[in-house]
């Protein structure tokens, strides 16, 4: 049962409670407005239509982002003060986390070819990509040995997956899963603040997934069946890393013996599991001959093309919290992993609120 979710409570929120909600605000990129995700502490809740909430700020990391009225509807998780000093960022994620469904693709079908382009290694080192009006004419053109680099754009696709389960949580087994191109999102583990859950942005995968690849995302049940409401193209080190979290008892975490029995995988061995650097082939001490001739472009989430090692370094700043500071992505992310995901272990004491 999701321990923080709004679905799980009978909403009843209290002064002290932390939230997260949709607020309609104008938009800091954009000349219009509209709904963003924010961050509060309720410290008014004589109205049960309307709960004032004091913002926090993700600049300052305190909740001086002024106070503003919140209607409960649009309370999208939330966290009772009895329990926020308990709170890790591994229980949060394990929060959000636990009703992703990974299935494998079945089918998909595309629709208005968009465009088709071609990946590759410039004499400079850098990835470029050349663009051709057919398949036919890029088949022709690129070597055959770099037809795996080849991708077909489309403005719109949508599929459906296998029947089969991927992990325990998957309550939808022997019914397959309608995916489309509108709802694709990927979750937010990167950038100015992150979140750990789907980004706002939709739809901007223009390459679609191809069969038996893995997707994940969550599930509701429509008129013709079962959707994902939000999903992305998810990597094995993806899944890996939220088999630690939520399903740590899994097999795949384990070595089978020669007994048939099974043994849990050490640290280091399932931290070559959540390696990612093949995606980019980001090894210093690869020449760019070798780059070259080796490179190969995949479809999966952003995060593991573009973040080399970020399933590593989020596995060993929650598993395991002492390590060397040449282990780290960059130098601020454990800081700031933490901090983003466990904000609200910043509040102020329930006695101060006024």
């Amino acid at each position: 049962m999701n321990t923080f979710s709004v679905q799980s409570y009978n909403l009843a929120y209290n002064v002290g409670d932390c939230v997260e909600f949709k607020r309609f605000t104008h938009s800091i990129t954009a000349d219009v407005f509209e709904y963003i995700l924010c961050n509060g502490q309720i410290v008014d809740n004589s109205n049960p239509d309307l709960l004032e909430v004091k913002v926090y700020d993700n600049k300052t990391e305190k909740f001086d982002g002024g106070l503003c009225w919140v209607n409960p509807s649009s309370i999208v998780r939330y966290y009772p003060v009895d329990k926020i000093p308990r709170l890790s960022a591994r229980l949060i994620l394990k929060d959000m986390w636990s009703d992703l469904i990974f299935r494998e693709v079945k089918t998909v079908k595309t629709k208005e070819q968009d465009v088709v382009t071609y990946e590759y290694i410039n004499d400079s080192g850098f990835v470029r990509s050349e663009q051709y009006p057919t398949i036919e004419e890029a088949f022709s053109s690129v070597p055959r040995e770099k037809h795996c680099n080849i991708h077909v754009h489309y403005k719109d696709y949508f599929g459906f997956t296998t029947y089969r389960a991927i992990r325990n949580n998957d309550i939808y087994c022997n019914q397959e899963i309608f995916f489309s191109r509108k709802c694709y999102g990927e979750l937010n583990l990167n950038g100015q603040n992150i979140t750990g859950n789907f980004s706002l942005r939709r739809g901007f995968k223009s390459i679609p997934p191809r069969k038996k690849q893995y997707v994940c995302g969550l599930v509701e049940t429509g008129e013709k069946g079962l959707f994902y409401r939000k999903w992305f193209v998810c990597s094995k080190e993806f899944l890996t890393l939220w088999t630690m979290i939520c399903e740590p008892d899994h097999y795949s975490l384990k070595n089978k013996k020669e007994d048939g029995t099974y043994t849990t995988k050490t640290m280091g061995e399932i931290l070559e599991d959540l390696d990612t650097t093949a995606y980019t082939l980001s090894q210093s001490d690869i020449t760019l001959d070798e780059l070259k001739t080796n490179y190969r472009s995949y479809n999966v989430e952003n995060q593991s093309l573009y973040v080399p090692n970020i399933y590593r370094m989020i596995a060993r700043t929650i598993f395991k919290p002492s390590k060397s500071d040449n282990e780290s992505l960059y130098p601020t992310y454990e800081e700031r992993f933490r901090s983003d995901l466990t904000w609200m272990k910043r509040s102020i004491k329930t006695d101060e609120i006024t």
